[in-house]
C-alpha cells in the first residue's frame, strides 16, 4: 500500500509519462540493430517477421506457407526486387504484406498504450509515445527503411496517420 501511495504522489510531480513502445522507446520494429554489428547507416535493415509462428499465421492468411521469403532483406535495397522501383512492395501481395506487417506494429502499440492508460487511470498523467524518425531512403518510391521498421509509408501512401 505504501508503494502505491508513493507512486501516486510522484505522479503529481510529472506532467507527462512517455511510454516505451519498442527499441529506443520508439514504436518500430528492431530492424536496424547497430549494437551487434549487423547494420550500418544508411542500410535498410531487415524485416522482423521470420519466426515460425509469425510465418505460419501469415501463411494462413494468404493460403501460401512460403508467402514471405528473405528477398527483401539486404544491405543494398537496389539489388532486391522487393524494393525496386516497381518491385514486390508495389504489387497486390506487397500491399497485403506491408499492411499486415505494419498493422501488427500498430496493434502492439495500441496494446501497450491501452495497458498504460489502465495503469494511470484516475491520475492527471498525460501519456505519450515516440514515433521513429527513419529518414534514410525517404527519397525513393518505396521508402524501404521505413517499410522494414513497420511504417507502411511510401511515396503514394501516408503511413503515419494510422500511428500518430
Amino acid at each position: 500500500m505504501l508503494i502505491i501511495v508513493v507512486v501516486l504522489s510522484w505522479l503529481l510531480l510529472f506532467q507527462e509519462i512517455q511510454v516505451g513502445l519498442g527499441p529506443c522507446g520508439e514504436l518500430r520494429y528492431p530492424s536496424y540493430p547497430e549494437s551487434n554489428g549487423t547494420w550500418r547507416f544508411p542500410r535498410i535493415g531487415e524485416f522482423q517477421c521470420y519466426d515460425k509462428l509469425r510465418l505460419r499465421r501469415l501463411g494462413t492468411l494468404t493460403g501460401d506457407s512460403e508467402a514471405l521469403t528473405t528477398q527483401a532483406n539486404t544491405t543494398n535495397y537496389r539489388k532486391k526486387r522487393f524494393f525496386q522501383r516497381e518491385g514486390t512492395w508495389n504489387t497486390e501481395y506487397g500491399h497485403f504484406f506491408l499492411e499486415w506487417y505494419s498493422g501488427k506494429l500498430v496493434e502492439h502499440g495500441d496494446k501497450i498504450l491501452s495497458a498504460a492508460q489502465r495503469i494511470f487511470e484516475g491520475t492527471r498523467a498525460i501519456l505519450s509515445g515516440k514515433v521513429a524518425g527513419i529518414h534514410w531512403h525517404y527519397k525513393t518510391r518505396s521508402h524501404a527503411a521505413e517499410l522494414i521498421a513497420g511504417y507502411y509509408n511510401t511515396r503514394n501512401r501516408d503511413g503515419y496517420s494510422a500511428i500518430a
